[in-house]
């Protein structure tokens, strides 16, 4: 089984189970629903004595929070439904592993002829990551529309720069999974685990000095570019993040190396 076949039955897995369908659908969501919600806030607020006051004080909506409202749930909610759909699949010494899968770690192993980088992690981490730069990329377009047509369109360049950096976000948090998923033995631990290393990740971002390069930072860029921010800020972070997705990679292979199926 050759690694092009994998990363087809990975593909073919995401859509036969619906997995694609049901990601972009959430994205898509709430990617229409919170510009929606940015742009009308004031009004809600009115609607209730309590908040008639706070309503008053609102400024008027811009392009900007409404694409942030739609990165702000994707780094939450969004990276939480991702990391739990990928900790399976990427987590090979799990249980309810597809039979061809189990098969070609074990005749890799046995023969020494399947690689697990190219043939064993890298289509899942691939097709994963796909899944999950897809769905931001779908619901993004969605927030998108609802903030031209609500609140004033976007400036297309920077939110193209800011889907890039966003995007990356999404890929390095699948690699932490990968790597995470390589050495556990269940699905439920990689995926708390990864969570935990993501957020600690963002709790690093109050360090002085290290937090501009904290890959957490990019899945704010799309809103704090169409605030004036400079693409070049985000640099630090976009380097980092690529080297670090590079490095999980290959330490996920050399761990899958050492054990024994």
């Amino acid at each position: 089984m050759t690694p092009t076949t994998l990363w087809r039955l990975e593909w073919a897995r995401l859509v036969r189970t619906h997995q694609l369908l049901a990601l972009g659908a959430l994205f898509l969501l709430l990617g229409l629903c919170l510009p929606i919600l940015t742009a009308n806030l004031a009004w809600l607020l009115e609607r209730s004595p309590d908040t008639r006051d706070l309503a008053a004080t609102l400024p008027s909506a811009t392009p900007a929070e409404g694409i942030a409202a739609y990165t702000a749930q994707i780094a939450q909610l969004g990276l939480l439904v991702l990391i739990i759909g990928a900790a399976g699949p990427l987590c090979p010494y799990a249980r309810n592993q597809p039979a061809s899968y189990v098969w070609a770690l074990g005749r890799g192993h046995r023969r020494g002829r399947l690689p697990a980088l190219a043939a064993i992690v890298l289509p899942r981490f691939l097709a994963r990551a796909a899944w999950a730069v897809a769905a931001f990329l779908l619901g993004l377009g969605g927030a998108w529309y609802e903030t031209a047509v609500l609140i004033g369109a976007p400036d297309p360049a920077r939110l193209l720069a800011g889907a890039l950096l966003g995007s990356l976000y999404l890929v390095w948090a699948i690699a932490v999974v990968a790597v995470i998923g390589a050495w556990a033995s269940s699905a439920a631990v990689t995926a708390s685990m990864a969570v935990l290393a993501v957020l600690l990740t963002g709790i690093a971002e109050i360090v002085p000095g290290a937090g501009r390069a904290m890959p957490t930072r990019l899945i704010e860029a799309p809103g704090e570019l169409l605030r004036g921010a400079e693409l070049t800020s985000y640099l630090p972070a976009a380097g980092v993040a690529v080297a670090l997705t590079a490095g999980l990679v290959i330490a996920a292979s050399a761990l899958l190396d050492r054990r024994e199926l």
